[in-house]
């Protein structure tokens, strides 16, 4: 076992152990695993325990892959950035002044449908992508499109019925016939819960107290191409590498990718991804979080360190990725891992 695994492990043993941590977790360096791994469980009152197999839900994650079948669009000439939403969706408030360029850089100004505070109460049902866009389509915008970024749910939602309008294909077949077949991820696809699934991990979540409890039933209808794709470490690891890749896209649509727009506090965003310059070079990142489950995925394009943390309980992972990564760093990717 190499040091960075060693210490890797040494990190996250005591995480598990005092329950602090429960799920999935794979580093790479230029392609190369160097830790994958599950602790805790994947269905606690089955004592099932968490593996490299363990499909979670990863939540927002799912925004990257949103974004880069948009962009696939783009490049074959078969949808203009600058096209306002109102070319698809006539009844969207404003839409005329919208872009896809604004909902894929949460700077559309479109309010975010999953604030309702009631979201619980109707997203244990599911909704079809008319239904979830008619809850914000009439909404007044919260600032002018362009100005300003703010998160929202709502601007992907409808960057998904545009995929499927465009392509004549739902957004969960699109996916599998252009990303996963083609790329191998054959743990992936849309979350159903209807369907039985193998391996398929139980969400969790914690009560005010501490205690484990399971998460509210959220039917994943809901999260739509914002957020409904369930996946698993080792299908994450695909779509990194993949990334650095022509596969999918060539070089100067993922070069706009992940180029910065606007943002706030510490970070930019980009087509889909979360954009920070840091002292280890450009990191591209999206975290993601539904009732029961919370991910992160972080990349270091200079160096070729990437960190996935998918876990079965809902709470903050981003600094476990961000520790796991900086205990990689500590090695000198540069030269070697041994």
């Amino acid at each position: 076992m190499s040091n960075v695994t060693e210490h890797i492990h040494s990190y996250l043993e005591p995480l598990a152990q005092e329950g602090k941590f429960c799920g999935a977790i794979l580093a790479s360096h230029n392609g190369s695993i160097l830790y994958s791994n599950g602790f805790g469980k994947a269905n606690f009152e089955l004592a099932v325990e968490n593996t490299t197999k363990t499909k979670f839900r990863i939540g927002s994650i799912t925004k990257t892959f949103t974004a880069v079948s948009v962009l696939q669009l783009v490049q074959k000439g078969k949808l203009n950035l600058d096209d306002p939403v109102s070319k698809y969706f006539p009844n969207q408030k404003d839409g005329d002044k919208i872009t896809v360029h604004h909902l894929l850089t949460h700077t559309s100004g479109i309010p975010n449908y999953t604030d309702d505070p009631h979201m619980l109460e109707w997203s244990a049902q599911p909704s079809s992508p008319e239904k979830l866009i008619e809850r914000f389509s009439q909404n007044d915008l919260e600032f002018p499109p362009g100005e300003q970024y703010k998160y929202s749910n709502s601007g992907y939602v409808l960057l998904g019925s545009i995929l499927e309008q465009i392509s004549g294909q739902s957004y969960e077949l699109y996916l599998k016939e252009h990303i996963f077949e083609p790329l191998g991820m054959k743990d992936s696809g849309l979350d159903t819960p209807g369907c039985i699934l193998d391996f398929r991990a139980s969400g969790y979540h914690l009560s005010e107290n501490g205690s484990l409890l399971n998460a509210p039933f959220f039917d994943p209808s809901n999260a739509y191409s914002a957020g409904a794709i369930i996946s698993t470490i080792e299908d994450m690891h695909i779509w990194d590498q993949t990334l650095h890749t022509e596969k999918l896209l060539k070089k100067s649509f993922i070069d706009q990718m992940f180029t910065p727009v606007k943002g706030e506090h510490d970070y930019m965003y980009g087509y889909g991804w979360i954009i920070q310059d840091t002292p280890f070079g450009k990191l591209v990142a999206h975290s993601g979080g539904i009732p029961g489950f919370s991910s992160v995925l972080i990349r270091f394009l200079d160096n070729g360190v990437c960190v996935h943390v998918l876990s079965n309980i809902l709470q903050d992972v981003s600094e476990i990725g961000k520790k796991i990564a900086e205990i990689i760093h500590q090695q000198n990717p540069a030269k070697s891992f041994s």
